[in-house]
């Protein structure tokens, strides 16, 4: 059961922000032949197994653990983990015997069946939980996955030890006294919560029996609401842990018996969206529902208030009730819980998540079907005609003598337009502004990048392919590698950022299309732009995928006046509108075109430099989310 977390390091504001490592997943290898003693091990335990579902109800049901003999992981931090992506406990009956343990078989497996049908008990909880902690410790948020398996395991131990009758003091004693003062806190807790006297579980004194009494309260108070009760926990719990762990910041004594492993990638659906993630956490001490009519009386005369007791409220945290977390958080989040892979990924599932409820069918088009061909009469065969053409068998038929011209006869062949017609969506090439002027999406959240995402992934819903351009200054863009289908592609390209200057990739647009010779007769900028994240590569303007309407849809602000001037950040004085890349790529597209722009004033100048595109102005950058979703209604006159 013992568990924690690597603790991470701090970066710089322009740098993706920093997340605690999560311990790895335990290593196992192939099963070796129990001997004597880890068979009779192995089996009662399994016998055990059916005890410790029933101490959660008759009707649990839990597919047997994984009982792992001598020699089969490694790695591992406790002898006892759960996985809630995998739904599964996992026992190292090796580290058992070394602990001493082997008696309490159902006190254990009862312990991880509890975070599986209690607290946690799934994902969503976990990382509101998480989340909570990590307000409640506010600099250790580094240590945010060890608190929350460690109130996890309080509540589940007082609902065995009082309701299930499990005998969870034993395990305890069996253990051993803990080390340092978190542990010391955790176990004088558990005495007052189960009448013991102060010493059973905690060893000698000195006791910290003020904090214990809150944490009891606490315990009985949110034992229906773990997620509501995580914060506080780490309020009561930071001072201690901050003296356990040291100058130094290293983990010293710090020692659970149980830990969470999941693996990298498993989704946590639902917590980037959660409008709880950010409540306030509120000190036991200061909680109404902890102490009472206590709460109200004053609190400066207590000897836990101050500071670093986390008992003043933050006027600055306060204000994010009801927020939801942004992406540097959503990502540290998934980094306590073991799930995260990098900040790109955890910045894709944010916006994805966020996207979702805004999402709507893409436009199509009616296309005929390809025509039907129909057999028509016999025409003669003259010389001259193309040999394949002649009709042999209608030939032997008329004469069985060949005379060519005379007697030869070939099948007119009809055709006639189908009645069926074949839905065909209109592609998306969508080009979102990266310049310094834009939010970085993987740290905050950013309605551009929403923006782009509710588009795309509507488009994508329908069947449309999309291209997905994040561009910037010169040589800067973030795309996909041409039109594709991969929505993880597609969502990549919308959260990259390198917040340069300003210069719109007319290169690309003329790539995609217009044909060789629309190319050359351009007056645009023709230097060659690397790609980030993409070969650099698109459909070209000739292949058949041209034949499909594209609608291009360009999200900036006043930097998109580098689109219709070649990339230079002012107008030529003999600007003609209807000669432009920009233009002439919109006509070719067949599709239309959208300029959604943040800017101040009319849009006047813009209509005017942009024929061909429908010119939409806005604001504020809060105004792009519910108006990308509007926009296709317009254009396309769907429905969500």
């Amino acid at each position: 059961m013992r568990g924690g977390r690597r603790r991470g390091t701090g970066t710089s504001a322009d740098q993706a922000p920093a997340v605690p490592a999560a311990l790895p997943l335990p290593v196992t290898r192939a099963p070796r032949p129990d001997d004597a003693r880890y068979a009779a091990l192995r089996a009662a335990w399994t016998d055990a197994w059916p005890e410790a579902l029933g101490a959660w109800g008759r009707f649990t049901r839990l597919r047997p653990p994984r009982l792992h003999g001598a020699g089969e992981v490694s790695g591992a931090t406790s002898f006892a983990w759960f996985s809630l992506g995998d739904v599964e406990v996992s026992i190292d009956l090796e580290q058992v015997l070394h602990e001493g343990i082997e008696d309490h078989a159902v006190a254990v497996l009862a312990h991880e069946i509890g975070h599986h049908v209690y607290s946690p008990a799934d994902m969503l909880t976990a990382g509101r939980m998480t989340a909570q902690v990590r307000l409640g410790l506010v600099d250790l948020d580094h240590r945010a996955g060890l608190v929350t398996n460690l109130w996890s395991d309080m509540l589940i131990n007082d609902r065995l030890q009082t309701r299930a009758g499990i005998d969870m003091v034993g395990l305890w004693r069996r253990l051993g006294p803990p080390q340092g003062e978190v542990m010391s806190l955790v176990l004088r807790t558990d005495e007052i919560l189960w009448s013991l006297p102060a010493g059973t579980l905690s060893g000698p004194g000195p006791h910290a029996d003020a904090e214990a009494q809150v944490l009891a309260r606490l315990v009985r108070t949110y034992a229906d609401d773990p997620a509501a009760g995580a914060g506080g926990f780490a309020m009561v719990l930071r001072p201690f842990l901050a003296r356990d762990t040291g100058s130094g910041g290293g983990q010293t004594v710090v020692d659970l018996p149980c830990a969470q492993h999941e693996h990298p990638g498993t989704p946590v659906p639902g917590l980037a969206t959660a409008s709880d993630a950010l409540r306030p956490p509120v000190h036991p001490a200061l909680d109404p529902r902890v102490v009472g009519a206590l709460a109200a009386t004053d609190d400066s005369t207590s000897p836990t208030s101050g500071p670093e007791s986390g008992l003043q409220r933050d006027p600055v945290v306060s204000q994010s009730a009801g927020s939801t977390l942004t992406p540097a958080d959503y990502a540290a989040v998934l980094q306590s819980l073991g799930v995260a892979t990098d900040v790109e990924s955890a910045a894709i599932a944010w916006y994805r998540e966020h996207a979702a409820r805004h999402l709507i069918p893409f436009p199509t088009t009616a296309t005929p079907a390809a025509p039907e061909t129909l057999l028509g009469g016999l025409d003669p065969w003259e010389t001259g005609d193309d040999l394949a053409d002649v009709d042999w068998t209608a030939t032997m038929l008329a004469s069985p003598v060949v005379v060519p011209g005379m007697t030869t006869v070939q099948r007119h062949l009809d055709s006639t337009t189908s009645t069926e017609t074949d839905d065909q969506p209109v592609d998306l090439d969508l080009y979102l502004d990266s310049s310094g002027s834009m939010p970085d999406p993987r740290h905050q959240p950013a309605p551009i990048a929403l923006a782009g995402a509710v588009l795309a992934l509507s488009a994508l819903r329908s069947g449309a392919r999309v291209q997905a351009t994040t561009w910037s200054g010169p040589g800067q863009i973030a795309g996909t590698d041409g039109f594709t289908r991969d929505a993880t592609a597609v969502m990549s390209a919308v959260v990259a950022y390198f917040g340069g200057s300003t210069s719109f990739p007319i290169p690309l647009l003329e790539q995609t299309h217009l044909d060789e010779a629309d190319r050359s007769g351009s007056t645009g900028n023709a230097a060659s732009t690397t790609t980030a994240g993409s070969t650099g590569s698109t459909a070209s303007a000739g292949s058949p995928a041209r034949r499909r309407r594209r609608h291009i849809a360009v999200i900036s602000d006043s930097g998109v006046v580098s689109m219709f001037a070649d990339g230079a950040w002012s107008l030529p004085e003999d600007f003609e509108p209807l000669t432009t890349s920009a233009a002439r790529a919109v006509r070719a597209a067949g599709g239309g075109g959208s300029l959604v722009l943040n800017v101040a004033g009319p849009p006047d100048r813009y209509v005017d430099m942009a024929p061909g595109y429908a010119v939409y102005t806005v604001s504020a950058w809060e105004d792009v989310v519910p108006f990308a979703r509007d926009l296709a209604r317009t254009l396309w006159g769907q429905n969500a």
